[in-house]
């Protein structure tokens, strides 16, 4: 025989049900979230990056300035050579130009 359920167990049912689902609204909005994602991606590399040079285990040195400093110098130097590339372009397109008539 099926179990009677009587009308304020099921109020309590359907108002556990909702604050469940309002909170795994509030989990997914906060989950996509552009400004959350970055911060989450952020410290992920930053996890990383301790992970990676040791730091924070109290045995070694942390690296983690000499690894940003590569970074930031891998990101200078690349923005240096598009620079450079981006000049040379510029005078090729004038030595393309059509020369004179001399009259």
């Amino acid at each position: 025989m099926a179990k009677k359920i009587s009308l304020d167990d099921m109020r309590v049912e359907a108002h556990r049900r909702q604050d469940n689902l309002a909170s795994d609204i509030d989990e997914l909005v906060d989950r996509v979230n552009p400004k959350n994602a970055v911060q989450r991606w952020k410290n992920e590399v930053l996890g990383s990056v301790k992970d990676f040079s040791g730091a924070g285990d109290g045995q070694s040195p942390a690296t983690l300035p000499v690894v940003a400093g590569g970074v930031i110098g891998v990101i200078v130097l690349g923005g240096g050579i598009a620079t450079a590339i981006a000049l040379s372009r510029g005078g090729d397109e004038k030595a393309k130009q059509k020369p004179r008539k001399k009259q």
